[in-house]
Formats: structure tokens, sequence, C-alpha cells
């Protein structure tokens, strides 16, 4: 069989599979067996392509390959990409001064500002959004963003992110999640918060004895290096101390 008689075979049958795993079989069969030429033709533009075009790993490509055939577009898109992040450093700056008074509103208009173009799945930018969230009582909205960054950034490593999904669990009322998060920060977050958040959520959950266990270890892993605690990390040692007295 000819080359492209194999190459229009394999097109064919590529395209009935595709239009079975969618779920698009139902009105494309009678085109795709009557005419298998045209209706493959017709499939590939009408279906597959749009997709195609409306995936990020596709935009992606298709602007690797703009880059290498037009250089000149390549550096103008670079020069864009530093002025887009330079931007969204002051907005991030600002944004951080925002929060430290309180005005999570703004700080979280800010980082939606600067989460545009390149940077829109920017993991320190979407941390802070979060923080922004967290400090409004949009628990919710905090897991939604951390989850995004999460997805965008699999292998990014964050304690403060951590730390506020942990946190927004215990808001949202999912107590036992919540105290799963924080047992799994002891030891990765810095001070004794996570493992004393731990163990009062373990009271709360009525289970006293891994409560005194958790608040016992805080005590006996930082009350030696007291001294090196910051007055946060020292006023959650004391609450640890305040629970086994």
């Amino acid at each position: 069989m000819p080359i492209l008689g194999l190459l229009g075979l394999a097109l064919y049958a590529g395209c009935i599979f595709h239009a079975i795993k969618t779920g698009r079989i139902n009105y494309w069969l009678m085109i795709l067996i009557f005419l298998p030429g045209i209706g493959s033709a017709a499939y590939l533009l009408f279906e597959v392509l749009p997709e195609m075009r409306n995936s990020r790993t596709a935009r992606k490509a298709a602007g690797r390959l703009v880059d290498t055939l037009d250089p000149d577009r390549a550096m103008r898109h670079h020069a864009d990409n530093l002025e887009i992040a330079d931007t969204a450093d002051n907005k991030r700056h600002l944004a951080e001064e925002r929060m430290k008074r309180g005005q999570w509103k703004d700080a979280e208009t800010l980082y939606r500002s600067a989460l545009v173009g390149p940077l829109a799945g920017d993991p320190a930018l979407l941390i802070g959004l979060s923080g922004a969230l967290f400090g409004q009582g949009d628990y919710q909205g905090t897991l939604d963003t951390l989850d995004l960054l999460q997805r965008e950034n699999p292998n990014y490593e964050s304690r403060e992110g951590h730390m506020l999904y942990a946190r927004s669990l215990e808001g949202l009322g999912r107590t036992r999640e919540a105290a799963d998060e924080y047992r799994s920060l002891i030891g990765y977050a810095l001070g004794p918060e996570a493992q004393v958040r731990y163990g009062l959520l373990m009271k709360t959950l009525g289970d006293t004895q891994a409560a005194n266990v958790a608040f016992a270890e805080a005590v006996r892993t930082y009350s030696r290096r007291r001294g090196k605690l910051d007055a946060d990390e020292r006023a959650w040692l004391a609450e640890a101390e305040r629970h086994l007295a």
C-alpha cells in the first residue's frame, strides 16, 4: 500500500478513536464512515485543531516556533516579559506593605493585577494572594489559590503556603484534615506553631493523649532554644506549656 494510503488510513483511524474518546462519535460517525477522506479532514478542521489551539501546551509550542522563525520577535517578547516582571515585583512589594497594615483587600487587588501574562502562575505572587485572601477570612479562596499554585508549580514547596493551607482547612471547620496538615508540617515548619496547633486540634477532637504528646514534644524541642525564638514562636511555646501545666 502506498505511503500516502497508509497515512490516510492512520489519520482516519485516529479521527474515529478521538471521536470515541471525547464522546463526539454520535454525530461524526456517519460522516467518517461514508466520507472517510473529507470526513477526516473536516474532523481535524472543526474538532481537533480548535482544541489544540486552546491547550496550554500547544500555545507554548506555537510561541517557541514563532520565536525561532522571528528572532526579533523573540527579543521583543523577552524585553516585554522583563518589563512585566519589574512591574509585578513593584506591585508585590507594595502589596506586602498593605498586608503589614492589615489592608488585605488592597493587597489582593495588587496581587491580582500582577498575576497576568507570563506571571499568571508565579508562585511568589500566588503565595501573596493566598495570604491576602486569608487575611480577609476567605478560606475557600485561599485553598483555591494554593491549589492553583500547586498545579502551576508542582515542584514548588513553601512552609508559608503549607501553613496557610492548614489554617484555611481549620477555618472552614475541616478539623480532621487540618490536623493532618499540621502534623505533616511538624519538623518542616520552623518553630513550634505547627506542633502546638496540631495539639490544640487533637484536643478539640477529644484525643487528649495525642494533644499532650504534641505539647510535650514542642516544649522539649524548643524550650532549650527559647532565647533564639522570635516573639510569635515564644508565644506558641508558652501556649504548649500552659496546656501541660
